[in-house]
């Protein structure tokens, strides 16, 4: 009777352990360990049951330890993911490492004394297999564990009770239920060394338990169930490829977009050959060198879409890109189909904003002159620097592995003249100084740069797209920087600069040294040339030397003309 009721014990425990899982797949990971462990553990005790001599015995008692010695630790997980009590990683790997510590000792059963000094065959009622121990110290520690897990559950569980509102109560009640009724089955059944029975039927018990609050805990995931809405109504493709070009998996409705990824495989390169894979390619080029647009459109042969990309960061500094794809076909024909009237109303639209934008400018360009009316050390330099950029950024188009489009360099040429807009803040008695300035003086002229910028993006942030704004931000702020990171006003160095910068900082240096001050000539040419040759890695950005060293006969032509 007694070997009939362990084995029908075992099978219920066998579909508890399936049910838990299909219950809610995405909970189950504690409850799934836990629902395995009991199985294991209730099998254990069947061995046991079917010994016949001690050695048989033994086996089976390691049997049932290997589900017994681990149930405390993952019920102990149970009761903090259920109360939402997180565990630090630390406290988890000395818990673990001290688990493992028990089962290891619970091992040495049959060849040493650790944790049983003393093992003897006996057989009970109906004349099912069990043994008489006497227990040693590893058994204490075994009880140690066990006190130590109930006091951890039930302080977290009066926590919960006490100050968890958000957590559901008839979870906590039956998650204290399956602790007490363990726990007194346990000591109970040792006391009267009845555990034959009572133990797997009590791990049943907290089978069934686990399953009521795993389907509580589904019903209470408020997130779980909008993700579950949003996939089912999802009409979007997602594709997940790393910074490597490996591909990483992606939706159905990807796999209908794309049908050139049903070839991929998972954690292989993407395969070339298929336009639509190259344009992800290409796109993960873009965003490892860090010169990317976040959308663009794809068209494949009857379909039009929009693309984003985002970096998603798994690991410090690794990051894999999330690619969406939406179809917006319907949309894309319905622009289409305005025809002529469409177009002619972009070109009014256009027109209308070319000449705000013109009127813009022309407000800007104002401002920069009467900033350099008010600088007697400076006549002329804004129109001389904003030419000097032009002839660099004519160089620097030509240069195909900087990946910067036209529009950027166009945005570079344009924003120049608005470099040195922040001195319209400094007092007039140091912006017209002849000499020298004071160390105070000098703190005040320094602190030109980040005013500008703030005066930049006051007059440009409700006309201009953000990419010019930034840019012009930029030029005005960081064009006193040195590669070398001894520049002001933020100390930035290197490609922490921004490139435009850079590129200013350039102008802005050679201009000064070819043309004259009030205190100080002009230096020649061939002198101004070494100046810049010798600051490039220190003053100036490297890169920009092979340029610069192209240009210097333009440059040097622009000046002698302009004399």
């Amino acid at each position: 009777m007694i070997i009939t009721c362990l084995l029908v014990l075992c099978i219920i425990a066998a579909l508890n352990v399936v049910a838990i899982w299909h219950l809610n797949p995405k909970f189950s990971g504690n409850y799934s360990f836990i629902s395995f462990l009991v199985l294991v553990s209730c099998m254990g005790h069947l061995m046991l049951g079917l010994s016949t001599n001690v050695d048989e015995a033994i086996v089976a008692n390691k049997f049932n330890y290997a589900g017994s010695v681990f149930l405390p630790l993952f019920m102990f997980y149970a009761v903090a993911d259920v109360c939402r009590v997180k565990i630090h990683k630390f406290v988890r790997t000395i818990l673990n490492a001290y688990t493992m510590l028990i089962f290891g000792l619970s091992c040495t059963v049959g060849f040493s004394d650790i944790y049983y000094t003393s093992i003897e065959y006996v057989q009970t009622f109906e004349g099912v297999g069990n043994y008489v121990a006497t227990y040693g110290f590893g058994h204490d520690l075994f009880n140690l564990m066990i006190f130590g897990f109930l006091i951890a559950n039930v302080s977290i569980l009066i926590y919960a009770f006490a100050k968890k509102k958000n957590v559901s109560f008839k979870c906590l009640v039956a998650m204290s239920l399956i602790d007490i009724v363990t726990i007194l089955a346990f000591f109970s059944s040792r006391l009267w060394e009845i555990d034959t029975l009572i133990m797997p039927a009590v791990y049943v018990f907290d089978q069934l338990a686990l399953i009521y609050i795993c389907f509580r805990v589904k019903s209470y995931d408020i997130g779980h169930s909008v993700l579950s809405v949003l996939e089912k109504n999802n009409t979007d493709g997602y594709i997940l490829v790393s910074s490597s070009y490996r591909f990483l998996g992606c939706n159905e409705i990807a796999y209908e977009i794309i049908p050139a990824l049903k070839n991929c495989r998972v954690d292989h390169l993407l395969p070339s050959g298929s336009a639509a894979i190259d344009f992800l390619r290409l796109w993960v080029r873009e965003v490892r060198d860090g010169d990317y647009l976040d959308t663009k459109e794809y068209l494949s042969s009857v379909r039009h879409y929009r693309c984003y990309v985002r970096k998603v960061n798994v690991f410090r500094d690794r990051y894999v890109n999330l690619f969406k794809i939406v179809d917006d076909t319907d949309l894309h024909n319905y622009v289409q189909m305005l025809g002529d009237s469409n177009t002619r109303l972009k070109t009014v639209v256009k027109s209308n904003a070319n000449q705000l934008k013109s009127i813009q400018e022309q407000m800007i360009v104002g401002m920069a002159n009467m900033v350099e009316s008010r600088d007697s050390n400076t006549g002329g330099h804004i129109k001389r620097t904003s030419k000097v950029v032009s002839i660099l950024v004519d160089e620097l188009r030509k240069d195909r592995q900087r990946k910067y489009e036209d529009t950027f360099y166009d945005a570079l040429v344009s924003a120049a003249p608005m470099h040195d807009l922040g001195k319209i803040a400094i007092n007039d008695e140091i912006l017209r100084k002849p000499g020298k300035f004071t160390p105070e003086e000098f703190e005040e002229m320094k602190t030109h740069p980040e005013k500008g910028a703030a005066i930049v993006e006051n007059l440009l942030s409700q006309i201009e797209v953000p990419a010019f704004v930034n840019i012009a931000r930029n030029v005005a702020c960081f064009h006193h920087e040195r590669y070398d990171g001894r520049g002001y006003p933020r100390g930035l160095s290197g490609e922490n600069i921004p490139f435009e910068a850079r590129v200013m900082a350039v102008a802005d240096v050679y201009d000064a040294l070819v043309s004259k001050r009030c205190y100080k000539e002009k230096f020649s040419f061939e002198d101004a040339f070494d100046i810049i040759a010798k600051g490039m890695g220190s003053q100036f950005d490297p890169s920009l030397w092979k340029c610069f060293y192209n240009c210097r006969e333009k440059l040097e032509e622009y000046y002698k003309s302009s004399t």
